[in-house]
């Protein structure tokens, strides 16, 4: 019988490249919170699929499984194991490399919307739409302008 190290909080932070590389600043821990409620979020969607989905599984299992009632359930199984280790939750995962990952599709999306940012597309232009949008408030809040956004 092996036994599983106890996971302090310690030992995570010795042995995540994941916290280490990241405790630089404000932005990247609110980087790291909007990533954990993503992965929270399609974690309980893959709970809500398979929970019912479980039910039928066994159910078909139950009554027409013949040898191997567990074939399909077993099955399922796999499917959440993969989903789990994708969405990877804690960051247990996070160190293995290339494998395919909700952040590292995360990461992904990021770059490319860094990339079009750098090239002046659409997310330099909503950006600086958004920047004139906020001085006009501004100027509204402070008085200085009472002309209306009709004009």
């Amino acid at each position: 019988m092996t036994s599983t190290p106890k996971l302090t909080r310690q030992s995570f932070e010795e042995t995540s490249d994941v916290v280490r590389t990241r405790r630089s600043s404000r932005r990247s821990l609110f980087r790291r919170l909007v990533i954990f409620q993503i992965k929270l979020f399609a974690d309980g969607v893959r709970d809500l699929v398979l929970s019912p989905i479980s039910f039928v599984v066994a159910g078909i299992g139950i009554l027409f499984g013949g040898r191997n009632p567990h074939a399909g359930f077993d099955r399922l199984m796999q499917a959440g194991h993969i989903t789990d280790n994708w969405i990877d939750l804690f960051g247990h995962h996070a160190s293995h490399g290339d494998r395919p990952s909700l952040e590292g599709m995360i990461d992904e999306v990021e770059q490319a919307l860094r990339d079009d940012h750098a090239r002046g597309g659409v997310t330099a232009e909503a950006e600086r739409h958004f920047r004139i949008l906020a001085e006009e408030l501004r100027r509204r809040a402070s008085g200085s302008d009472r002309q209306s956004f009709a004009e």
